[in-house]
């Protein structure tokens, strides 16, 4: 079963973060109405984008003054995770209640089953749920169909009382997937299309994309590794915006060594963590600007190098985005001017 983990805080640095995390709402998940008075085969949950990607824009970086990177993106991040509940727990009411029958006759039908696998016409059950199928050892097992109280349904193959083999299940807003089931689960390989339009295709574990996935929104296009129903691993996530990220996910996050690319030609290469340029980096402007060196949560900080377009260069210290500490400037005509800035601004003379 799936249950969204709820939303991340967006970092507190201001417009200087490279994205806010987004885990998405849960407003248009499929959920079962009855939810609370029966265990679910299979309770969907997934995450659909409302916000708009910003589209990052080129800043000018003039001499001794704020070296800003002003862009934000918002990343599509896929949080479907699993309900609290033990799998022994789900089991129990599973056999308690997606199976009881509402009718004492049904039992004796059931009882035929016991030596041999048979058919048996629609049996009602008392949580509201209707099974028509396969039955042996009084469990259905073969090909069958459940249909629950909110319409929604599963068809396809059943082992000892459960949804497990090849199968379709549909959601009761629209929304279906096709694939392996497991012990009641998404479990093997499986296409998801969500009633928003959205679709996931790939590998899945207990109701989670797990594995090698492709994750297709209406504002994104993810190609690459999960895990617990996030992006884990190496990953290709490109923005409707033409904004393309490739590299380490962690928990849903840039994290590890990674590249950004702005449609506006702006390029990152280096060093992510939480979502954030962390560590060592290279950034790159189509007009020939570059800054190599540290970065902090975004910002500039540590020891970095910033070349002009010009030919200007200044190598030093910064802090919090702006040149801080010792440092020396050259002129494009080769003229050196060693001092100590600060905030971004020349301070004194060595």
């Amino acid at each position: 079963m799936l249950e969204q983990s709820g939303h991340t805080k967006a970092h507190s640095e201001g417009f200087q973060t490279v994205f806010e995390s987004d885990l998405e709402s849960l407003q248009k998940r499929p959920k079962s109405s009855s939810q609370e008075n029966y265990r679910r085969l299979f309770e969907i949950t997934k995450d659909c984008s409302h916000q708009q990607l910003p589209q990052a824009n080129s800043d000018e970086i003039p001499e001794f003054d704020s070296l800003e990177d002003s862009f934000q993106i918002t990343p599509s991040m896929c949080t479907n995770k699993s309900n609290k509940q033990s799998q022994e727990r789900e089991e129990k009411l599973f056999e308690k209640e997606l199976l009881q029958p509402l009718n004492e006759d049904d039992y004796q039908l059931i009882i035929k089953s016991e030596k041999v696998q048979c058919q048996l016409p629609p049996i009602m059950m008392k949580n509201g749920g209707c099974y028509i199928g396969y039955w042996y050892k009084k469990k259905p097992s073969g090909q069958g169909e459940y249909k629950f109280a909110d319409s929604s349904r599963y068809n396809g193959e059943w082992n000892n009382g459960y949804a497990s083999g090849k199968g379709k299940f549909i959601d009761a807003e629209g929304g279906y997937y096709c694939g392996d089931f497991h012990l009641n689960y998404m479990h093997g390989k499986g296409v998801y299309n969500y009633v928003d339009g959205s679709i996931y295709d790939g590998q899945w574990l207990n109701d989670k994309y797990s594995g090698y996935g492709i994750e297709v929104k209406s504002d994104s296009h993810y190609k690459g590794q999960f895990r617990n129903g996030l992006k884990h691993g190496q990953g290709i996530l490109i923005f409707s915006n033409k904004e393309k990220y490739e590299g380490s996910f962690i928990n849903g996050q840039f994290e590890g060594k990674g590249t950004f690319i702005w449609p506006d030609g702006r390029r990152y290469q280096g060093d992510w963590k939480n979502g954030m340029m962390h560590g060592q980096g290279i950034l790159q402007w189509q007009d020939g600007r570059v800054y190599v060196g540290q970065y902090v949560n975004d910002k500039r900080q540590g020891f970095g190098t910033f070349q002009f377009a010009d030919g200007r260069k200044y190598s030093g210290q910064w802090m919090n985005g702006l040149q801080h500490g010792s440092g020396e400037f050259i002129e494009s005509h080769g003229q050196v001017t060693k001092g100590v800035w600060r905030e971004g601004k020349l301070f004194s003379l060595i």
